[in-house]
């Protein structure tokens, strides 16, 4: 089976009817038709350039917001290589860049050890630099894009952009940018901290999040964006949804905005609680939850 339409294709790490599941935290879904893994923005461009513009790509980076529905995704899933994970630091300006495969506990943990500050809340958000831009992640009062400076992107057609912040709209748990774009690294500012500050504000996110987050268990983080006035999981506690189950999907007892796989839950079940708390919250409370989770692929139905 040959998609794109080139002959030095083979040279690329490709793979074809890739189950995709293996590289969610649910652990759930089917399969893509293909998986590309990119060592660098070179073969990422070329690669993009030369496939057919009718099939969709999406990039993952370690699967902790995501839902691949049972039905699989009809198109290809792309994984940042080895060259996307690489951090710098320039001590003269003061500025940091960061390849968008970096996983956020690891550009922490490297601030940390080079006493920068304000990259601390990073320990509290699973998932990869590229991700956190695009979902404009964030936690305990702080998103990723407060101290960014500029980025690159990649668009669908394979063409680099090297942009600066105010250049696109960072909105509350997103990115303003052209569909299936992807973000290949980012610079940002810098503050000098006192090493052991930074030490004790990690630990403190690290034991907030045992204590109030079901962090030993399949879960894809927050499910869903907290509304303007009031939180989702008091929405989600007050229509009496803590434990609530179907099949082997439920809604933590530990917090009621993340959902878990006990063990034996498909995608369809996941996504089917998600929308009855949805429904039943706007029922109930008038209110509309937003997943936050990304949802990907066909929908099959129980």
């Amino acid at each position: 089976m040959k998609i794109i339409k080139s002959n030095n294709y083979k040279k690329l790490l490709i793979k074809f009817n890739y189950k995709i599941s293996k590289n969610t935290w649910f652990g759930t879904g089917g399969k893509a038709l293909l998986f590309f893994q990119p060592k660098n923005i070179s073969e990422l461009s070329f690669f993009l350039k030369f496939l057919p513009k009718k099939i969709k790509t999406f990039v993952i980076g370690l699967g902790s917001n995501l839902i691949i529905r049972d039905g699989g995704f009809n198109g290809v899933v792309i994984k940042l290589g080895n060259n996307f994970n690489m951090i710098s630091l320039d001590k003269k300006n003061q500025e940091l860049l960061v390849g968008g495969a970096v996983r956020n506990l690891d550009l922490s943990k490297f601030c940390y050890e080079n006493s920068i500050t304000g990259f601390e809340f990073l320990n509290g958000i699973p998932g990869s630099i590229g991700g956190s831009l695009f979902m404009n992640a964030g936690c305990f009062n702080k998103t990723i894009s407060d101290n960014l400076i500029s980025f690159k992107l990649i668009d669908r057609v394979g063409k680099v952009y090297s942009l600066k912040k105010n250049e696109i709209k960072f909105k509350y748990r997103k990115a303003i940018i052209p569909s299936e774009s992807i973000f290949t690294e980012a610079l940002f500012k810098t503050k000098k901290g006192d090493k052991n500050n930074i030490k004790n504000t990690i630990l403190k996110i690290t034991n907030l999040r045992k204590k109030n987050q079901p962090i030993a268990n399949r879960t894809g983080g927050s499910t869903f964006e907290n509304p303007k006035y009031k939180k989702a999981w008091k929405l989600i506690d007050e229509i009496g949804y803590r434990g609530k189950k179907i099949g082997g999907a439920m809604v933590s007892e530990k917090h009621s905005n993340f959902m878990i796989n006990i063990g034996n839950a498909n995608s369809t079940q996941l996504e089917l609680l998600g929308e009855e708390i949805i429904s039943e919250v706007y029922k109930k409370k008038g209110i509309k939850l937003k997943w936050e989770i990304v949802r990907l692929g066909n929908f099959v139905k129980l």
